[in-house]
């Protein structure tokens, strides 16, 4: 019994795993027994095979972190992220450079048949539209070009939202040359509203009526144990054949807003 248990255990990164969506997912993999290394900005009880402090705001530290950890990994978990009510530069910084950063350097150290999923979200919404406006954000490698991007850009627009449209971006054209190169799939998942504690961070910068009406659409927000699972499918043997996708989780409340209002029952 033991030697089966051994035999399939992952190994897994979760990048994120100081609390919300990031520590669950680390949980949900350490109780089933997998090696997990957890990742976080800040020191934390997140039950874990391993813990390592990085800053994804530096990329020195990112570049660092993954000399220390070394190859031979499964799965890539990256959910770290920092709601609109931050610095615009630390939320384009962590949600996509960091991001960015993070799994290009992974990608050598996954095995092959491994994974990669990115936390993204549904203030994504409209990314489709906005490829050829984030154009000088997707080629940005480096802190200092990013924050001369976001220097030129409309103060007003959700910086958070097109810190995730990139990250949805890239991920879609990262998976295609992962596969190809490493065997490695890429896929994003985009959760609605969630609880967890940076909710009222998210009510905040988007208003809380606008998450309310959400809400009250369909009938309650998500919890991390809604979410967890879909980040878990994706990065498993059985989603094998699942690349390049953005997976809404969401409780439905986006589709009407592309198909059309929903059918009376």
């Amino acid at each position: 019994m033991v030697s089966e248990q051994l035999s399939e255990q992952r190994k897994v990164v979760v990048v994120g795993a100081g609390s919300g969506i990031g520590a669950a997912t680390a949980a949900h993999f350490h109780e089933r027994g997998d090696y997990v290394l957890a990742v976080d900005v800040r020191p934390n009880e997140t039950p874990a095979s391993r813990h390592e402090l990085c800053d994804l705001r530096d990329a020195t530290a990112i570049a660092a972190l993954l000399d220390r950890i070394g190859p031979e990994w499964d799965l890539l978990a990256y959910v770290a992220g920092v709601p609109g009510t931050a610095p615009a530069a630390d939320v384009l910084k962590v949600n996509y450079l960091g991001m960015r950063l993070f799994t290009t350097g992974m990608l050598p150290l996954l095995r092959q048949g491994g994974a990669i999923v990115t936390v993204a979200s549904v203030a994504a919404l409209g990314w489709q539209q906005r490829v050829d406006d984030l154009k000088g954000l997707l080629e940005a490698t480096d802190a200092e070009t990013v924050e001369r991007w976001q220097a030129t850009q409309d103060p007003n627009y959700p910086v958070y939202s097109t810190s995730k449209q990139a990250a949805i971006i890239f991920a879609k054209r990262l998976a295609p040359a992962a596969w190809q190169k490493y065997g490695v799939r890429v896929n994003t998942v985009s959760p609605g509203p969630t609880e967890t504690p940076i909710l009222t961070d998210f009510e905040d910068s988007m208003g809380k009526e606008v998450l309310d009406t959400v809400k009250a659409m369909v009938g309650r927000h998500a919890t991390v144990a809604d979410i967890v699972p879909v980040i878990a499918f994706l990065g498993s043997p059985e989603a094998r054949w699942i690349n390049a996708q953005d997976i809404h989780v969401d409780g439905g409340f986006v589709a009407p807003m592309s198909v059309g209002a929903p059918i009376e029952l």
